[in-house]
C-alpha cells in the first residue's frame, strides 16, 4: 500500500476513535446526574458498551490517582491507533488478499489499545509507589496491599480500552480492507485495459519468450514458499507455550497469594496452563483464576485447564499461519510486530469465547455458566493476557523470518552459479 493511502487510512482510523470520544464527552455533559456506569457485564448492552465506556470518566472512589492522567492516556491510545494503523498497512500489498488486509487492519487496532492498557497499569504502578501513605480511601494502606488488590477494584475500569479494541477493529478492518479491495479492481480494470490494446503486442510478446509475463515488481509473499508461514507461525506459538507451562509451576501458583508485584501478576496470565495432573484427589493447587482463595485442582479442572491451552495453542498458529501467508515476505519489522501483537489478543479471545459457549453447553461443567458475567470476565482475562505478551509472539516470528530469508539467498546464489561445461571425449 502506498504512503497516502496508508496515511489516509490511520487518519480516518485515528478520526473513528476521537469522534467516540467527542460523542461520549457531549453525552456526559448532557446528563443533569453524576455518571454511573456499570462496568460489571451481565448482559450483551452493557458487554457491547465497555468499549465506548473508555472514554467515559473515571469515578474518583475507585482510582483517585488516575484522574489527573487518565485524559492523556486516551489520547495517547487514540495516537497509538492511527500509528499501529499506518504499520500494518506497510504490510499489505497489491497480492495480499483483501481479507487478510481486514484482518491486518484488526490486529493493528487490538494492538493500540493493548499498549494503551500496559501503559494505563504502568502508570498506577509508578503513582502508587511514588504516593504518600494515605491517600487511598483516607486508609493508610501500604502499597503493596493496593497493588495486591487492584484487580479487585481496577480490572473493570481498565478493561474498557481491551474492549474498545474490538470497536475500533471492526473500523479498521473496513477501512483496510476496503481500500485492498479497490486496488484489487483497479489493477484487474488497468489489466483488462492493457490487454485490450495491446493483445497483438502482448500475444508476440508471450510467444516469443517463456518469461512469466507478470509484472517484474511482483512482491513476494510469506506463502509464496511453501510451508514457510506454517514454520513462522509455530515458532510464533512457541513462547504462549513457554508462558503455559510456567503458569502451571508451582512457583507462580505460590506467586498468587503474594503482594505488590507479584499479586499483580494474576492480572496478566490467563488460564490456561500445562502441568502435571493432581498426584492425589486433594492436591491443593491454584486454579488460576480471578478468584480470592485457592481451590482444589481436581482431576476435571486439570483436564479443563489443559484442553483449554491446547486449544489456545492450535487457534493461535492457525491464525498467524492465514495472517502471514498473505503478508510481504520483506515487510516492516514493526508492521509484523504490529500483525502478531494483535493475533496473540484475537486468538486468546476467541479461545475464552468458545470455552464459556462450551461450559454453557455441557451439563455439570466444573466452571459452571453464568452466560454474560462469565464471557465478560473470561474475555477481560484472555485479552489483558495477549496484551501482555503479544510481543513475544512476534519476536521468534522476525527471527525466524530472518533466518529463512537467509537460507533461501544461499540457495538462491547456489543454484545460479554457473557450472561448468565439459567438452566429451
Amino acid at each position: 500500500m502506498s504512503r497516502s493511502h496508508r496515511i489516509v487510512v490511520a487518519v480516518l482510523a485515528a478520526v473513528g476513535a476521537i469522534l467516540i470520544y467527542l460523542g461520549v464527552t457531549a453525552q456526559v455533559r448532557s446528563m443533569t446526574e453524576p455518571l454511573t456506569v456499570t462496568r460489571t457485564a451481565v448482559d450483551f448492552p452493557t458487554l457491547a458498551a465497555k468499549g465506548v465506556v473508555f472514554f467515559a470518566p473515571l469515578d474518583p472512589t475507585i482510582a483517585p490517582m488516575m484522574d489527573a492522567v487518565t485524559p492523556l492516556i486516551r489520547w495517547v491510545v487514540i495516537l497509538l491507533i492511527g500509528v499501529s494503523t499506518y504499520l500494518a498497512c506497510g504490510l499489505v500489498t497489491r497480492r495480499t488478499h483483501p481479507f487478510i488486509a481486514a484482518m491486518t487492519g484488526a490486529a493493528a487496532a487490538l494492538t493500540a489499545t493493548a499498549v494503551g492498557d500496559l501503559l494505563w497499569w504502568a502508570t498506577f504502578v509508578v503513582r502508587v509507589h511514588t504516593a504518600p501513605a494515605g491517600w487511598y480511601a483516607n486508609e493508610a494502606l501500604d502499597h503493596s496491599t493496593l497493588l495486591a488488590s487492584a484487580h479487585l477494584t481496577l480490572t473493570a475500569w481498565t478493561s474498557d480500552a481491551l474492549f474498545l479494541g474490538w470497536l475500533v477493529a471492526g473500523t479498521n478492518a473496513s477501512l483496510v480492507g476496503g481500500v485492498s479491495l479497490a486496488m484489487v479492481l483497479l489493477d484487474r480494470l488497468n489489466k483488462a485495459t492493457d490487454e485490450d490494446d495491446g493483445e497483438d503486442e502482448g500475444q508476440d510478446a508471450v510467444d516469443d519468450t517463456d518469461e512469466d509475463p507478470e509484472p517484474t515488481d511482483r512482491v513476494p509473499l510469506i506463502g509464496d514458499v511453501r510451508g514457510r508461514s506454517a514454520n513462522l507461525a509455530l515458532a510464533g506459538a512457541l513462547p504462549v507455550l513457554l508462558l503455559m507451562l510456567i503458569n502451571g509451576t508451582h512457583a507462580v501458583r505460590e506467586s498468587y497469594s503474594g503482594r505488590g508485584f507479584l499479586g499483580l501478576l494474576r492480572e496478566f496470565l490467563y488460564r490456561p496452563a500445562l502441568s502435571p495432573p493432581p498426584r492425589t484427589r486433594g492436591d491443593v493447587e491454584y486454579r488460576l483464576t480471578h478468584e480470592i482463595e485457592p481451590n482444589p485442582l481436581t482431576m476435571d479442572v486439570w483436564v479443563h485447564r489443559s484442553v483449554l491451552a491446547i486449544a489456545l495453542l492450535l487457534v493461535l498458529w492457525l491464525l498467524l499461519w492465514a495472517l502471514l501467508a498473505g503478508l510481504p515476505n520483506s515487510g516492516h519489522r514493526l508492521g509484523l510486530v504490529v500483525v502478531c501483537w494483535g493475533a496473540t489478543i484475537a486468538a486468546s479471545a476467541l479461545t475464552a469465547t468458545s470455552d464459556v459457549l462450551v461450559d454453557c453447553a455441557v451439563p455439570d461443567s466444573p466452571t459452571g455458566c453464568a452466560p454474560w458475567e462469565s464471557l465478560g470476565l473470561q474475555l477481560t482475562s484472555a485479552l489483558r493476557f495477549g496484551a501482555a505478551w503479544g510481543w513475544l509472539v512476534a519476536l521468534p516470528v522476525l527471527l525466524a523470518r530472518r533466518l529463512l530469508d537467509t537460507d533461501t539467498s544461499i540457495n538462491t546464489s547456489t543454484d545460479t552459479q554457473e557450472t561448468p561445461v565439459h567438452e566429451s571425449t
